[in-house]
């Protein structure tokens, strides 16, 4: 029931809760639109909540993962039934959008982000223009960065992690590979990045592959950057984050004319193991300190995390939103087997906030 009060109070209670991770209680001040509103407007390449609080929840770890604690609302902005909030948080602050009826509750609760460029960009050292990358039966589009230089420069293909990507990487203010891109470019290397094929093209079941979706892909986009005018052929690299990473060393291998490798925030093995699911626990709670409810939900992904070990499951069978063709070619892909018999420099950086309690491996 939403308390007696004006719009300006109930956005700022609202937005202190979800801040303070009391989604429960977040969750009262919202209507049946809005529980509903906040649902849908959860990005559809990510986790899909199952409720308004599963929602704010995603939400909420999003931002800590981000930018730390949260430290509490600032500038409160009502414009008769709408709002923006300002969340600050120990590395920065994130804008949100509320819709509010002051007679019944919050009706709508998003993010509206805007991209703004890293501070190491510079914008008059390189230009940029769209191309086409021939992968098959499909056409993709790319953006080619090319440095302002009068001769041939090294270059890099920027490869995507996990789910349905642009190709700048989006999600929400961050454009991850539009970053790598102009950073590299403002230091003197070209960069191509290109949409992936899941966000506009569909992928039958039998033929949803590790090579179909990711490195066939890599390879076609590797072609077409070598064949640039003012791109050095022999100093072509493939610099993959994530999920991208872990299959550069293959999409060299398969290629076999890439002069290195680069791996971002990527696995050295494809499978993980039930014994070991600390990523999944801090996904779950940050601080470690799980629910009944969380430890046995947890339990449960050991369960099918065994499964896909154990190559437990048939290939017309969807397991983790995937068919089983994708489990079993990246489960017989080995990483770090393949970057070992590379003839080519690797270079791997793993990145991510480093919690002191938890994981007092990383705070260094």
């Amino acid at each position: 029931m939403v308390p007696s009060r004006n719009a300006e109070d109930t956005v700022h209670t609202f937005a202190t809760r979800f801040g303070d991770g009391t989604l429960t209680r977040a969750t009262d001040l919202l209507t049946v639109d809005g529980r509903a509103a906040v649902v849908e407007s959860f990005p559809d390449e990510f986790q899909e909540p199952v409720d308004a609080v599963d929602a704010l929840e995603l939400y909420w770890r999003g931002l800590y993962a981000q930018y730390g604690d949260f430290e509490g609302v600032g500038e409160v902005e009502v414009d008769g039934t709408g709002a923006n909030v300002t969340l600050e948080f120990e590395d920065g602050t994130e804008r949100a959008s509320i819709d509010i009826d002051d007679a019944t509750g919050i009706t709508e609760f998003s993010f509206s982000p805007t991209y703004e460029a890293p501070e190491y960009v510079d914008r008059n050292a390189f230009s940029e223009r769209n191309v086409t990358v021939e992968a098959g039966s499909v056409n993709l589009e790319g953006v080619l960065a090319v440095p302002d230089s009068s001769g041939p420069v090294p270059a890099a293909l920027l490869v995507h992690g996990a789910g349905i990507h642009d190709l700048d990487g989006t999600d929400g203010a961050s454009k991850i590979l539009k970053d790598l891109a102009w950073g590299l470019a403002s230091q003197g290397i070209a960069t191509l990045r290109y949409e992936k094929r899941l966000a506009e093209h569909d992928v039958e079941d039998e033929h949803y592959t590790l090579d179909t979706v990711v490195v066939d892909d890599a390879i076609a986009a590797i072609d077409e950057l070598a064949a640039t005018d003012e791109v050095a052929e022999d100093a072509v690299f493939v610099a993959g984050h994530s999920q991208g990473g872990m299959c550069a060393p293959r999409i060299a291998a398969r290629h076999g004319g890439v002069a290195g490798v680069v791996a971002l925030d990527a696995r050295a093995d494809s499978t993980l193991d039930p014994d070991d699911l600390a990523i999944l626990r801090y996904e779950f709670e940050p601080d470690g300190d799980l629910s009944e409810g969380q430890e046995a939900e947890l339990e449960r992904e050991r369960e099918t995390v065994r499964r896909l070990a154990e190559r437990d499951y048939d290939d017309d069978e969807t397991v983790w939103g995937r068919p089983g063709t994708w489990h079993r070619s990246v489960g017989a892909y080995d990483p770090a087997g393949t970057a070992s018999s590379l003839e080519v420099p690797c270079f791997v950086l793993k990145a991510g906030r480093a919690d002191e309690e938890v994981q007092p491996e990383l705070a260094v």
